[in-house]
């Protein structure tokens, strides 16, 4: 974001975060958020309560991914929607190499870049072994990749799995 358009990100966050009875779900869908405003957000202590963050149809890059994936508040994430946003296999394997993301149950990454080396990652992830949805579609994974991910031990649980 351009700094004519810097957006006030606490008040953003305090007006989409749902709070239910066993989940608080922050949605910043297609709210042109970059890595820099990713970078303010994993700062956030807010962020330690959210169990289902839907960043898709941003502008987050690998970079963006990288902070997220290292921030101390993102242990509690059940649902990570990343979907339409610029990441690569570099995100893919800050993703899958994610020591805080080891409850999450649901990842959603369709229509990125990550190809078949990011499945690669994801498919060899130890930390994603919960994960129970997982949506690849329009990644480019290939051949190598679908096989990866349909053949990983890691990936037992997942019961939704949606490829190229």
């Amino acid at each position: 974001m351009s700094e004519d358009q810097t957006l006030d990100l606490d008040k953003l966050v305090s007006s989409r975060i749902e709070r239910g009875v066993a989940t608080v779900s922050l949605i910043l869908e297609n709210k042109k958020l970059g890595d820099e405003e990713i970078i303010r957000l994993v700062e956030m202590e807010v962020l330690a309560e959210v169990t289902h963050l839907e960043l898709g149809e941003n502008q987050i890059s690998d970079k963006g991914v990288s902070v997220l994936c290292n921030s101390p508040f993102t242990k509690n994430l059940k649902v990570l929607n990343l979907k339409s946003n610029k990441i690569t296999e570099i995100g893919a394997q800050f993703i899958a190499q994610a020591k805080n993301l080891t409850q999450l149950e649901n990842l959603i990454l369709k229509f990125n870049r990550i190809g078949e080396q990011g499945a690669t990652y994801l498919a060899q992830s130890e930390t994603l072994v919960n994960l129970t949805t997982l949506d690849l579609f329009r990644n480019h994974i290939g051949e190598a990749g679908a096989k990866a991910i349909k053949t990983s031990k890691n990936f037992r649980r997942v019961s939704r799995l949606r490829l190229d």
